[in-house]
């Protein structure tokens, strides 16, 4: 399967997506008839390991949205694990250092850019699937290239060094975490702070004066078109268990009424 994500945003196209957290990959096919983009196969706050993050993986494939993971940690089996299984993309949380970030970028991108270790595995049809082009050289390339690596700026810390965090090769972008950052900035939940508003517009133009994409997730489905009005290239709304809740919810008070 195509990173069909990373085309999109190179189309300039306006991708939305949302996080998984139901856990049955039968869930994450369905989401695929829903009209999203992507989803975050949430391993930090969800229930998933990584056989079970390859069997949604697949599901979301059949279902035709492109599948990106959040690790658990910064670890080199938490970051290869999930690219081995097909994961498109990687979101990777708490990042406070540009060193963390090299770190990562050593762990999730093969050489010359990084030191990913090399095994044929899911990813590429254990060895497979690029008939006349087999070379362990194609492969690294092509992976470096159509596998994404997006540290959260949900810190401080990662705020204060984002315009060398994003000018690292083999970063391709950034993912906002509102609540964490807002908390880490001591103004939690505080959304039109200035400081806030101010961090954001940091974090976007740092992205772009990079070449990097930027995306922003809100559980507030009319604050989307405002994510992109701001420049945000992608928007990440809410987490699938709640969208849920909260439709069930709608239908039983009308119901009611």
């Amino acid at each position: 399967m195509e990173n069909t994500l990373q085309q999109k945003l190179k189309a300039g196209q306006k991708p939305i997506g949302t996080f998984f957290e139901l856990g049955n990959p039968m869930a994450a096919e369905a989401l695929g008839k829903t009209g999203l983009d992507f989803i975050i196969i949430d391993n930090e706050h969800g229930p998933f390991e990584a056989e079970t993050t390859m069997e949604v993986i697949r599901a979301a494939e059949l279902g035709g949205v492109c599948p990106l993971a959040r690790v658990r940690e910064t670890s080199r089996p938490a970051v290869l694990k999930l690219l081995d299984v097909g994961a498109k993309g990687l979101i990777v949380p708490d990042v406070h250092t540009v060193e963390q970030v090299k770190e990562l970028v050593e762990y999730a991108k093969y050489a010359p850019i990084g030191k990913r270790g090399f095994c044929p595995s899911r990813k590429d049809g254990w060895g497979y699937d690029y008939p006349g082009t087999e070379s362990v050289a194609f492969q690294m390339g092509y992976h470096n290239d159509h596998t994404l690596l997006i540290p959260q700026c949900e810190t401080v810390g990662c705020l204060e060094n984002i315009e060398t965090i994003t000018a690292i090769e083999g970063v391709d972008g950034i993912f906002v975490g509102p609540f964490d950052l807002s908390i880490s900035m001591g103004i939690p939940g505080q959304f039109d702070h200035p400081d806030f508003l101010a961090a954001l517009t940091r974090i976007i133009t740092a992205c772009h004066n990079n070449g990097k994409f930027c995306i922003y997730f809100t559980v507030n489905p009319k604050a989307i078109a405002d994510g992109f009005a701001k420049g945000f290239d992608a928007m990440a709304y809410g987490l699938d268990v709640a969208v849920m809740i909260q439709a069930y919810r709608d239908i039983l008070e009308a119901v009611k009424k």
